[in-house]
């Protein structure tokens, strides 16, 4: 009978210790140094640089040394032909989808917060910019579809070129409300991370006019 009651406690005791270390476990477990959001200021800083120097980088790489305009001080791979790695040059499809991924994340907050409305223009408008370098490069690509993994969407269809200027959220509609964003804005709050035109809402509307 003891040895009965002894078991009877102790199951007992590992429920209730099960039951307590697993309520909040979620919460406990949550790694306070790996933020799963990021602000906009930040996201902006980033696509526009990254953008701006790794094109910079395909436009000198790609169009300069292996079309032979132009050569390093050195004999190397480009003077060969001898690319081993996307990494260095002529692939500029990943670049285009990283910051237009990232660029989708700032104009979703845009919209889903006041504090961070002052972002949907300038968003908007350099997803257009970016877009139209993407298909005058590429043709038909992936652009309704695309950045909707949470959706169960993992191999978006290819959409048109045609349609991807001229359709509804397309580039030349983004410029358009993009640029309706900026002039409708009336808020307070400055645009942070610009490293483009400083935080100067005015000036991104006249690149997109």
């Amino acid at each position: 009978m003891k040895n009965i009651y002894k078991y009877y406690f102790l199951i007992t005791f590992i429920s209730i210790g099960i039951t307590s270390c697993t309520a909040d476990f979620e919460e406990i477990n949550t790694n306070s140094n790996a933020p799963v959001t990021v602000q906009p200021s930040l996201l902006l800083r980033q696509v526009i640089y990254n953008y701006g120097e790794e094109m910079s980088y395909e436009g000198f790489v790609a169009g300069g040394l292996l079309g032979q305009h132009m050569t390093a001080l050195d004999f190397n791979l480009f003077d060969r032909h001898a690319l081993k790695s996307p990494q260095l040059g002529g692939d500029p499809w990943p670049i285009f989808y990283r910051n237009l991924r990232d660029n989708e994340l700032i104009l979703n907050q845009s919209r889903s917060s006041e504090a961070f409305k002052v972002y949907e223009g300038p968003a908007l408008i350099f997803k257009a910019y970016m877009t139209a370098a993407l298909t005058d490069i590429y043709g038909d690509v992936p652009y309704n579809e695309a950045f909707r993994g949470l959706d169960g969407i993992v191999q978006p269809k290819y959409d048109l070129q045609e349609d991807i200027y001229l359709q509804e959220n397309g580039i030349l509609d983004n410029l358009d409300k993009g640029i309706a964003a900026i002039e409708n804005y009336t808020g307070s709050i400055a645009l942070d991370g610009d490293v483009l035109y400083n935080g100067d809402l005015q000036a991104w509307g006249k690149i997109s006019k």
